[in-house]
């Protein structure tokens, strides 16, 4: 078996941790880059300078070919072959294999060509016949060669060859006059030819290494920080497992506590020790508050949560936000009063409660006297709905801040009393699911203000037959049979000492086996499946259901349970269609859950 090798860390930082010998690399980088840059253009540009050299090859030829028809053709034969090089390089260097040679070996290949070209239409007005047939040669050699350093710039070695060009179509004309003075005048005018032509070419190269470098580290940058994007994306997504994972852990021990906690609870009632268990229970009350907010959070990121909108009255609901917060409010010293003033609203109900609740419990935290107003105003086209407060106010540069995870206001210190911080984060993702318009303005020493802008409800009237919203619990018939699937035992232990404690009669198994054994013994009589999601190692509690619900014969009601929160289980379980309760679970919502289920 082949030796498996790792390196968890390379421990190479120091040896190359010197600044100049890392400019130095970073240089060569750059340097390869630009070859390559100025390699890719002047392919790009050969064609088009391969054209001229056709175009001008025919006059050239001609002009050769009057005192030297053999010349001639020698050299249009040459000039037709160079042409069809240059046009072809850039197709073959495009279509290259893998394992092709090096941009090296291109480049050499460019520089032999340029070069080829350029000593043809040098030689075409040295070989032309004199007088108006060697002018015209002259003139195209100079023209190509102001057309090659313009097409050819990005190459420093082409067009400081080029300049060679008006030089020799100057030189061949001087030769060919007979008086001194002409000659000076024309290799005067060729010397010129040349000085401007390398003056383009230095600046036509400077120009393009430029703007080249400037597309190079521009790129260069954006690759950092797409990189660093990168890492903190994956640095999010690690953060994000971990959390779940941890979450989990600590889930499965405070859902065991709960339960045994609500049985100790229940059996304590009217003994000398009923307030420990009740202080017991609020402690728990406030770990589950604080796992669900966290919870909360994790299922509106999953985008797990779907809006039923339906058109209601205010009333109702701030009739139920009376009854919840009324007690709270008195307790601390504050009036709180609702107007819904006769609106309806299009909505999700139990969402925007949500969101209006929380506000709610939020003023109540950070008003010391005065009250809270939760109103409604109509507008032409929105319901606002206004929570009003006479606290401490938020100054103007917080304002933007209170909305993010575990911020809380005023407070160096972080005030456990006060939650975690999670409350008003909730309440902005709420309000972007609903697409609802949440507005905050405060004034500090005077209060605070939330406003919440609804579409206006489509059923006028409908207050006036409404009845209020039905509150009392449905009476539970607890002689059926519950079977509790959980991998620990102490969770098992605690559901069923909990749910005997409410008249069920209970069955629990580890794990999906174990539930086959015992719906076959029960010979299918089982009223409920109470399952928690992962079950070790084996089938998880979705298939443990089904394989319950199959010998059974019917479609057996069932529950999930978890304390799993990453994004992916949660939409898993979401869509498996099952009421789905996360752990740590409130007695309450559990007896909520097995009752909704068997009814």
């Amino acid at each position: 078996m082949p030796l498996g090798v790792f390196v968890a860390v390379d421990g190479s930082s120091a040896a190359q941790a010197d600044p100049q010998e890392r400019r130095w690399a970073e240089r060569r980088a750059l340097d390869r880059r630009m070859d390559d840059a100025a390699l890719r253009a002047s392919l790009v540009a050969m064609p088009i300078w391969a054209l001229a050299l056709a175009l001008a090859a025919s006059p050239m030829a001609l002009a050769i070919g009057l005192q030297r028809p053999a010349a001639g053709l020698a050299w249009a034969a040459l000039t037709a072959a160079c042409v069809t090089t240059m046009w072809r390089m850039p197709r073959r260097a495009r279509h290259a294999p893998a394992g092709a040679p090096d941009p090296r070996r291109t480049r050499h290949r460019v520089l032999a060509v340029a070069a080829m070209a350029g000593a043809l239409a040098a030689a075409a007005p040295w070989l032309a016949a004199p007088g108006v047939a060697q002018a015209v040669a002259a003139v195209l050699c100079t023209a190509l060669g102001f057309a090659g350093v313009v097409l050819l710039g990005p190459m420093r070695q082409v067009v400081l060859g080029l300049a060679v060009l008006p030089l020799s179509a100057g030189g061949a004309l001087a030769w060919g006059l007979a008086e001194w003075p002409w000659r000076s005048l024309v290799g005067g005018a060729a010397m010129a030819a040349a000085a401007g032509l390398v003056a383009v070419a230095r600046h036509r190269h400077h120009a393009w290494h430029q703007n080249t470098r400037a597309l190079i580290e521009q790129g260069a940058r954006l690759r950092d920080l797409e990189s660093e994007r990168d890492a903190a994306w994956r640095a999010d997504q690690d953060k994000s497992r971990f959390l779940a994972i941890a979450s989990h852990d600590l889930r499965q021990p405070v859902h065991a506590l709960g339960l045994f906690a609500a049985t100790l609870h229940k059996r304590l009632a009217h003994t000398p020790d009923e307030p420990l268990a009740r202080n017991m229970m609020r402690a728990i009350d406030g770990l589950e508050r604080s796992f669900n907010a966290m919870l909360d959070i994790s299922r509106l990121d999953a985008g797990v949560m779907t809006p039923r909108l339906q058109t209601f009255p205010l009333r109702d609901m701030f009739r139920r936000l009376h009854m919840h917060y009324a007690g709270q409010a008195e307790l601390a010293g504050l009036g709180l009063r609702f107007s819904p003033g006769g609106k309806s609203v299009t909505s999700d109900p139990q969402l925007l409660e949500r969101i209006v609740g929380n506000l709610i419990q939020n003023a109540i935290k950070y008003t010391e006297r005065g009250g809270i107003v939760v109103l409604a105003r109509s507008t032409r086209t929105h319901v606002n709905v206004e929570i009003w407060d006479t606290g401490s106010g938020i100054a103007p540069e917080v304002l933007p801040r209170i909305f993010e995870e575990f911020y809380q206001v005023g407070r160096g210190e972080r005030d456990r009393s006060h939650g975690l911080g999670m409350g008003l984060a909730i309440v902005k993702r709420l309000a972007g699911l609903l697409d609802h318009r949440l507005v905050v303005a405060s004034r500090p020493g005077r209060g605070t203000m939330f406003r919440i802008g609804i579409a206006l409800g489509q059923l006028p009237g409908i207050q006036e037959d409404m009845a209020p919203a039905d509150t009392v619990p449905m009476e539970v018939h607890g002689s059926q049979m519950v079977l509790v699937i959980d991998d620990e035992e102490p969770i098992r232990e605690g559901l069923r000492l909990l749910l005997e404690e409410w008249g069920y009669h209970v069955v629990t198994a580890a794990d999906a086996a174990q539930a086959e054994h015992a719906a076959t013994a029960l010979e299918g009589h089982v009223d409920l499946v109470l399952s928690d999601l992962h079950l070790g190692d084996g089938p998880d509690g979705l298939e443990a259901i089904a394989e319950v619900r199959r010998l059974c014969g019917r479609d057996v009601p069932a529950v999930l349970v978890t304390g799993d929160t990453a994004q992916a289980e949660i939409q898993r379980v979401t869509a498996s269609g099952y009421p789905v309760l996360f752990k740590p679970v409130q007695p309450r919502r559990l007896f909520e859950a097995l009752r909704n289920a068997l009814s």
